[in-house]
């Protein structure tokens, strides 16, 4: 009876968010696919852990399935040509995404395993042929990253994305790397985390109706991606600086050039894209950023990102937990705030400066953000008392 009631509860909920994107003008209750509504209520059923629980198992069958064909393989020969590894991906591949489909009409969490072991194989073999072949850098990095776009828009299942679209960023991190763009990495990865996370559904409306379910899908995906590579890159560049990592990890150049990062620009970059962030926001309350409390959000962002110049993270895991915030993402926030701990932790531990230095850095940048904190709260209660008094003064 519990389960059948916790069933009855999980399909009003998802009946709402129908509802609810039916009246924003993003689902047509005429031309809406009934099987996609079907299939979205049966997934609904099963919670995020139970998922998350079966793509965990479905890694780990993977690595027992490459193991046992790569002996297989070996011993046949075929392992030595790469462009028999990279069928034979592509066939697994293609295997697997028929599963995908499949498990999505059968509802079945076996079948959603064995899609996971069967294409995260063909994937493996596929880098493993473009990465071991002949094929150049950069070119085989933009292939791998065109097969991992490719898949992530392909393959229906919310983990799998969420691998791909992480393995994808990753390609195009390495790529700006290679071509000393480094800088650019940190603002266009929080323009995507941003546009992903608070635009997504103004996007939706350009894409037809029997693909916009899929598509919020694939943009959730690649908006969870975006934000973990963006953690993990801000913290790359703090420590590949002081581990004298940037020209081993950056010595692709062919004139043997040094390579250097603009701190300025790239902190530059990342605060105009919390900025758009901002700005995002601030429009779902009707408010301008040009108005007294736009102006004010603008000013503590702008004056995060100067005191955190060398500290990029701080702005980064800032912008993530306050977008998790505005769209009450739980999940997102867990991971900002153990993000923000772990970094301040890690940052404050490292022996380039004196820990006294860095304790005053923190302490006056603490006490600009409590007191910003204090003023917008200020503020918005100074606003709201002035509102009440104008509608009693109308009453009246």
């Amino acid at each position: 009876m519990n389960n059948e009631m916790n069933n009855n509860i999980n399909h009003n909920e998802q009946n709402h968010d129908f509802l609810l994107l039916q009246q924003q003008g993003l689902i047509d209750a005429q031309n809406v696919n009934h099987e996609l509504l079907s299939s979205a209520q049966s997934e609904a059923r099963s919670p995020w852990f139970i998922s998350l629980f079966f793509g965990m198992s479905g890694i780990l069958a993977s690595l027992f399935f490459i193991g046992f064909l790569t002996l297989l393989l070996d011993n046949t020969g075929l392992l030595d040509s790469t462009l028999a590894v990279f069928i034979i991906g592509g066939i697994l591949s293609v295997i697997g995404g028929f599963l995908f489909y499949n498990a999505r009409i059968r509802h079945s969490p076996f079948w959603n395993s064995l899609a996971f072991a069967i294409t995260l194989a063909g994937q493996g073999y596929i880098a493993y042929a473009l990465l071991a072949s002949e094929i150049a850098e950069p070119l085989n990095i933009m292939l791998l990253l065109l097969v991992q776009l490719l898949m992530t828009v392909a393959i229906p299942n919310f983990i799998y994305r969420l691998l791909s679209a992480t393995l994808a960023l990753s390609c195009l991190f390495y790529l700006l790397n290679y071509y000393h763009l480094s800088e650019i990495s940190l603002g266009l990865l929080a323009l995507i985390t941003s546009v992903t996370h608070l635009q997504r559904y103004t996007l939706a409306a350009f894409i037809p109706t029997k693909w916009r379910m899929n598509a919020l899908e694939i943009m959730s995906a690649i908006g969870y991606a975006s934000a973990y590579v963006l953690l993990s890159v801000s913290v790359y560049f703090i420590a590949a600086e002081y581990g004298n990592s940037f020209d081993n990890f950056n010595n692709l150049d062919n004139y043997g050039e040094s390579f250097s990062y603009n701190y300025y620009l790239a902190q530059g970059l990342l605060t105009l894209a919390s900025l758009y962030a901002a700005y995002l926001i601030l429009k779902r309350y009707h408010i301008k950023l040009l108005s007294a409390a736009g102006l004010l959000i603008s000013a503590a962002i702008v004056l995060l990102g100067i005191m955190s110049i060398y500290v990029s993270g701080l702005l980064a895991t800032s912008l993530i937990i306050i977008i998790a915030t505005a769209n009450s993402q739980r999940v997102l926030l867990g991971l900002g705030v153990i993000a923000s701990v772990g970094y301040i932790f890690w940052y404050y531990y490292q022996l380039d400066t004196s820990l006294l230095v860095k304790s005053a850095s923190m302490l006056v940048i603490g006490i600009a953000l409590l007191l910003l904190r204090w003023l917008l709260i200020k503020g918005y209660f100074a606003q709201i008392k002035s509102s009440a008094n104008d509608h009693q003064e109308r009453l009246s």
